[in-house]
Order: structure tokens, then sequence, then C-alpha cells
């Protein structure tokens, strides 16, 4: 029962700036001057950008005196003489632009009218960025109001600006800025986040109830053994305390007052825990209770949750996901260097899968895939600078939830975080960032947290670590194994170089190759220091990840645990320069290669569970992510959904029947806001043999049988290279060539043409299921379309 009162109406009033009059008082943010185009200000800082004003819009125009590396970093303010109100909760940008925006942040507080070098850092690498929605004709970013911490108690920022990052010299219109107060977010606000005392960069979002003063939430429940209530405390506003009470009544019994405490702080949540065990074994009405002076004050319950003492037969779950960990860079799978002894050890309890893939080559589309075991373009393909999973899309954490678990997220990619949409239904969020440090120990160190302040079982935990991702920082005693201080110096000043980047006419490796002939520095050497670096990284990720389980033996859970590690691509995908590619020799053609290469998307994957799952099996078969929801559903007896398009590995995990090798299906596509079509790439692993197939317009009075090959970045964010007159099909010999480097079209005609059917029916059946999941796009499948979604075995 829910009794809550009417949002007050005397809320602080939103701000909208639109700009149908002119630039309503904005002006260019200024830039430092590093640039060599800026070296004539002699220091002094530059406009960023120019502004003009655009039908219905403010237009914002970025030219090559704004270059940071790969990137044009320009943006925009307004001076506010009231000051930021304390009460606003969020900043919504909405904008249309004719390219991809790179990434945006909001900035308060700006000294001298200039962009702060940490802003221009975070949006070189599109880290700690906020992700944009897109509804086919604008972006639409939401940013929270965070005061500056350099600010003192009683002082307000005065100016808000708005910072972009884009791929090229360009333009896009700011439709419309407009502030919301906190209390009116709630209003839409699924998870709130606020700050909890980890000592760690980042956020924490939890799974809240909220309601406007004086409210009662009333439960009935059975109090179960042993039982105790967790819960986190948050209000809006620090001048309006919100006084929180829980109540509990047993059937036939008096109501008692278990908790009362008077709560102001905006910032961060007031963790508490109550011990229910007097109540075990009873029905009892549980009550949440909130008031306050004012009528209409927001009060926050966060991830209430009542556990007792293990009863389940379920086993927690942890998925273990190394952020761009590639297999061949493992010695568990066989690599020259030892860098995974930890992992080889884990893996002996368990099963291992030898050729294991991802579906994609970055995270974004990968993890969107393995955590609703659906393909990158049924889900709708990469839209500017987000592919967020569809509200209507039940992702594995939303699965386990409904099946009695407790849910928590920890993460340290901005790309598989909250706001992109992969953990929808976690009850728990952590969000780690920081380039100065090993993410996973700040990730382990919430996951302490969670088990102490959260102790219900079973639990399911998704990590997804980013140690091995650049810039690897240094960190003893793996600093220094493979790259001496010398080394790591020298490539630091060849980086230094190099700084500026290219502007890729056609591929990221074709830059990196004319940047370095362009300085002098040797192309070999240069990605051998790379590739050390990456191991010692491996190196310390598998030192945490053994400690990691070595926690979960001493702590008991070890026992009643299935812990999943994998990666969500290969190395060269997520890092630049791309190593693996640079130390071939010879180097293959730029156009050369394809998503399933070895180096791309060949990952770890292993399933270790006490018990259950024999140790020391080592599998051949070929399978990839697509299949880790289905195969989770299955091992805790849960419920498969009703479409998926992995299947469950479990039966060769238990030693039972049921299991049918099927091809490896990638895929990885962007949405051109201009036309509406999806353009990319479909490919298959099937035995020796792996087709890529490109999807996109055919020019008029073209070939269509040939396109403009981006593989393999059919779909990635920052660079979209094109090879006239390439193949649409690519044919590769697995056997002979696992980097995919060497297409072999013209020795099988036969089989080209083979492929490209198979290829193209399955296109279909993917554009198909896609529709079942977009709100306007809901067509019934035709029979055709519905028999080849079963003939592939999507649909039941």
């Amino acid at each position: 029962m829910v009794d809550s009162a009417l949002p007050p109406t005397d809320l602080p009033g939103q701000r909208d700036w639109t700009f149908d009059g002119g630039v309503a008082g904005w002006k260019p943010l200024s830039l430092p001057a590093p640039r060599e185009q800026r070296a004539q200000s002699q220091g002094a800082s530059v406009p960023s950008c120019t502004l003009f004003h655009e039908e219905g819009g403010l237009g914002v125009s970025f030219g090559e005196v704004s270059r940071f590396g790969d990137v044009l970093i320009g943006g925009v303010y307004t001076e506010l003489e009231e000051g930021v109100p304390d009460a606003w909760g969020a900043i919504v940008l909405r904008v249309r632009a004719a390219d991809p925006i790179r990434g945006a942040t909001v900035l308060l507080e700006l000294e001298d009218d200039m962009i702060p070098e940490s802003a221009i850092s975070s949006l070189m690498v599109s880290s700690e960025i906020a992700p944009a929605f897109s509804d086919g004709a604008l972006l639409t970013y939401v940013f929270p109001v965070r005061r500056p911490e350099d600010l003192d108690e009683n002082e307000r920022a005065t100016r808000i600006g708005i910072a972009f990052a884009v791929p090229r010299a360009s333009g896009i219109d700011i439709v419309s800025v407009t502030a919301i107060p906190a209390a009116e977010q709630l209003t839409w606000a699924t998870t709130m986040s606020l700050r909890d005392s980890y000592g760690f960069a980042g956020r924490s979002a939890r799974r809240s109830l909220y309601a406007h003063t004086p409210a009662r939430l009333s439960f009935r429940v059975m109090v179960p053994e042993g039982a105790r209530f967790d819960f986190g405390l948050g209000v809006v506003r620090d001048d309006l305390p919100v006084t929180f009470t829980i109540t509990v009544r047993p059937d036939g019994g008096a109501e008692e007052t278990l908790f009362e405490e008077s709560y102001s702080d905006p910032a961060e949540w007031g963790q508490r825990s109550l011990d229910l065990a007097p109540f075990g074994g009873h029905v009892a009405s549980l009550s949440l209770e909130a008031t306050a002076e004012r009528d209409g004050t927001v009060a926050l319950w966060s991830a209430p949750t009542l556990s007792g003492a293990r009863r389940s037969d379920k086993p927690n779950v942890i998925l273990y996901v190394i952020d761009g960990a590639g297999a061949d860079f493992m010695s568990v799978y066989g690599y020259e260097r030892q860098t995974t002894p930890n992992l080889e050890k884990i893996a002996a309890e368990g099963a291992l899968f030898e050729r294991a893939h991802s579906n994609s080559t970055w995270t974004q589309p990968s993890t969107a895939s393995f955590v609703t075991s659906l393909h990158h373009s049924v889900l709708g393909g990469f839209r500017p600078e987000s592919s967020p999973v569809p509200p209507s899309v039940t992702t594995l954490a939303e699965h386990l939830h409904a099946g009695g678990y407790l849910t928590a997220a920890f993460t340290s990619n901005p790309n598989a975080a909250l706001s992109i949409g992969p953990e929808h239904g976690a009850d728990v969020i952590g969000e780690v960032y920081g380039r100065d440090r090993p993410s996973s120990a700040g990730l382990h160190e919430r996951f302490r947290w969670f088990g102490e302040h959260y102790p219900a079982e079973p639990y399911w935990a998704h990590f997804q670590t980013t140690d091995v991702h650049a810039p690897y920082p240094s960190v003893n005693p793996f600093a220094g194994r493979y790259v001496s201080a010398e080394r790591r110096a020298k490539l630091a000043a060849w980086e230094s170089k190099i700084q500026g980047g290219a502007v890729w006419s056609t591929s990221i490796y074709a830059g990196y190759r004319e940047e370095l002939a362009r300085a002098g520095i040797d192309a070999h050497e240069f990605y051998d220091v790379l590739r050390g670096l990456y191991d010692e990284a491996m190196t310390q990720q598998d030192e945490q990840l053994g400690r990691f389980v070595e926690r979960l033996k001493a702590s008991g859970e070890w026992s009643r645990t299935l812990l999943v590690i994998a990666s969500d691509h290969g190395h060269p995908a997520a890092t630049f320069p791309r190593f693996g590619r640079g130390l071939l020799d010879p180097e293959p053609p730029d156009w050369e290669g394809a998503l399933f290469g070895s180096l791309e998307t060949r990952i770890p994957l292993i399933f270790v569970w006490p018990g259950h799952i024999a140790a020391g099996q080592r599998f051949r078969q070929p399978v990839s992510m697509i299949d880790l929801l289905p195969t989770v559903l299955d091992l805790v007896k849960l419920p498969p959904p009703s479409v998926t398009q992995g299947q469950s590995l479990a039966p060769l995990l238990l030693g039972e029947d049921g299991f049918e090798t099927r091809p490896v299906i990638l895929d990885e596509f962007r949405w051109n806001g201009k036309t509406g079509e999806l353009v990319g790439n479909i490919e298959m692993i099937d035995g020796r043999w792996g087709a890529s197939l490109e999807i996109g317009p055919t020019a008029e009075g073209a070939d269509p049988r040939l396109g403009r090959h981006a593989v393999p970045a059919g779909g990635r964010l920052y660079s979209q290279p094109y090879f006239p007159n390439v193949p649409r099909l690519l044919l590769y010999d697995l056997e002979a060539d696992p980097f995919a480097m060497h297409s072999v079209n013209e020795l099988h005609p036969r089989r080209v043409e083979r492929y490209e059917a198979l290829l193209r029916r399955q296109w279909m059946a993917h554009r198909a299921l896609g529709r079942q999941f977009q709100a306007a796009e809901k067509a019934p499948w035709t029979p055709e379309e519905l028999r080849a979604l079963r003939a592939l075995g999507y649909v039941r």
C-alpha cells in the first residue's frame, strides 16, 4: 500500500534556454594554446568555436584551431546573475548534429571562461562523459548538477558551460538547454545517483523508492528467520530534512516503531540496517514512513532489502568481465608470457572455452548484446554516442532479480555503465573512474562494501574492469616486468611527437603508420613497447583476480558461487594504437580484416561452480558471449526468455546432451541519422571459414557486389574508414589465417556466393527480430521472416 502526498507546487522553477530569437547571451568558451595552430597566440587563450544563430537553434562551428589529438574540442557558456540554484538536479541538453559527437559535458564555475584541462582530457578519451539518447532527430544529454568542490559553503556557481568533442571540423546546433529541479527530476528518474563513502572517483546508483511527504509505504511480508532489513536514506535538499520512520506490525499484534531518524544530506546515501530476527517466521506489515516540515518534500529509500538465513539452493552468480582482454595475450590460452598464472589455477577448477568470441569489437555493443542475448543490430545499432538497451528488452540482471536475486554491478567503463542501459535491473551500481590506478582494486572494495551492507543471498554481481585498457598505469611489482623504465620514457617521448594525431583519411592503422613515419619512430619497437605494457597490465589484473577468488574462498562463498570470467572484446578493438596488427610482418592492406579476427574478438570464457561443473574441462566448440544469458539462466534453473539469439552452454558444462554446434554470429552497426539506415557488418564463423558481409547503400550506377568496407570498424565510434571497390563479402580461411588478414575470395567463388546468401538471410532475421523491440516498428513478422527466425532458433 502506498500513501504519498502530491509534489509541492512552489518548487524552484526550471530554467529554459531556447534560441528562436538569437544566441540568448551565450558565448564561445576559450582554449589554452598547445596546438601548432595556436602557437601564434604565444600562450594566450583563443575562442574554441564560432557561434551563429541557426533557425531554431544556437549554431556552433568548430575549426582545426580546436584540435586536440584526434578530436576538436569547443564549447559555449552563459552567465547566471543569480548563480546556479542548489535545488537544481540536472541539465538537459538537446542538440542536432549531422556528424557524430564524440562526447559532451557540462562545466560549472569556469575560470577565465576557459575549458579546464581536466575536461579536455576527459573529452579526448571519452571518459566520464554523459551519453546521448537519440529519437532520430535530436540527441538528448542529461547531466547531473554537482556543486563544484572548490566553492565555499555560501558560494554559488555563476556560469554554465557546455563542452563538446567532435571528430572533424563541422558544426552542431544546440536546440535547447533546460535546468531541472532535483525534486522534479524524480518524476522521471528510474534510479538515483548519490555518493557512498568509498573514497574513489565515480558514483553509486541504487534502485530507489521515492515519495513526497507525508508518505507511508506498507508491505505485507513473511519475515524470514534471522531477518535483517538493509536500506539507504536519501534527500534532495539540505534545508528540508526528512524524518524517516520504520514500523512493523505482526499479524494479530501491535505496531512497533523500530527506526526513526532525521536525515538532511542530499549528497550521500545514509546506509542503515535493522535487526528483524525477533519477528522471524511471522507474517507482518512492514511500513516505511517519511515526514517533513514542508509537505511534498522528497524522501528516498534506496535498495530496501529484506533478507534472512540463506535457504535458497540457487548459487550466487558473479560475472567478471575483464574489459578488453584478448585471449591471445593470456598464458591460460597459451601465450608465451606468463600473464595469467592465477587464472590458470582458477580455470583448472572449472571449464574453459578455447574458441570463445565476443559478438562485437568494442564495449557498448558487446555489453548490450551479452546482457540481453540479442545482437547489436537487433537492439537498434549504434546511435551517436549511445546505444542504450531498449526499455522493452529484459536484461540478465532483470531476469535474475525477478528470480529472487539481489543484483549489483561494478564498472569502470562508461560504455558499460548505468546510463547506457546494460544494467537495467541492478539494485546497486558502483562506478569507479580514474586513470592513475587500476580499476579492479576499487571495484573489489565496492563489492566488499556491498557484501557488508547487503548480505542477502543469492546475489548477482557483474564486474567490468578496465585494468588492461590504456594508459596502463604503472603498478609495482609488475611495472618493469616487460618494459623497462627507459623504454617507457622513450615511449612517452614518442607519443608527445604524435600527440596531434592524424586525420584518418582511410583508417586508424594508416593514420598511425603515417604519423610514426613522419616522426621518424621505429614502428615495430613502438608497438612492441605497447604490447609489453599491456602484458604488465594483464599480469596485474590477474593478481587482483586471484586475490578476489581467495577472499571468496576465505569467506565461505566460493562453494555456493557460480563464477564466469569473460571479456567484452579482444585487445586491439579498445586501444589506440592497435599493437597487435602493427606487429604483423608483413603488415596487411588496411582494408583487410574482420570483426571475427582473433585479435579483435577472441576472448576468455571460463565457468567455475564447485561441485556442479567438473574441474579441468576445456572445450573446442565455437561459442560466443551471446550465449551467456541463456547459459546462466539454465544453470540456476530460471526460465529462458521467449526470444534469445544465444543458446545455453549448460549441457556442455554439466556433461549432458542437448548442445548443438552453431556458427558464431558477429555484427556491428551504426545508425545513419540522415537516411534512417543501419550501416555496418554482419559476420559468421562457420568452422574453418569466416565470412564478413558489409550492409550499406550502393551508389547509383555502382557494382552492388562492391562496397566501401569499414572492416573492422563497421559500427565503430570514432573512425569511419572507407576503402572503395572492396568486395562486400570477404571470405577467410581461419585455419590458415586466424587474424583474418588475407581474404580468399578468388580461390573460393562458390563459397563466397553461399556465405553471402547465408548472411543476407541472417540479416533479414535480425531486422525482423529488431522490430519487436523498437517502439515505432512493431509490425508483425511475415511468414518468411517467421520461418527464418525459427530455423535460426531465435524464437520458439
